[in-house]
């Protein structure tokens, strides 16, 4: 893969994730894939992609597919919206002793 000239923000996803060249190309590699498949408009050919890595297609998706495991995961535990509003607790009162 060539080198990418990069943007302030992965610079710095690079710099606090001291992430190495190669996870970089990973990741990289790893969201063509999944935007392939997932975007009609855009191509890849997972093929190329291999040789420029210099790994096989099945270690590419591999990587795809156990990355997107992990992808939608996170994304499940995100919670969205605004936090639900903390209600009060009310002491539960026991029943009173009635005098006989």
């Amino acid at each position: 893969m060539q080198d990418l000239d990069m943007n302030r923000r992965a610079k710095k996803l690079i710099e606090d994730l001291n992430l190495t060249p190669e996870e970089i190309q990973q990741i990289v590699a790893t969201a063509r894939v999944h935007l392939a498949t997932f975007d009609p408009d855009f191509r890849a050919n997972v093929t190329q992609i291999a040789a420029d890595l210099n790994k096989s297609r099945p270690t590419i998706y591999g990587w795809a597919d156990k990355s997107l495991e992990a992808l939608v995961e996170a994304l499940r535990m995100i919670r969205t919206g605004r936090p639900p509003k903390q209600r009060p607790v009310t002491p539960v009162r026991g029943r009173r002793k009635t005098k006989d």
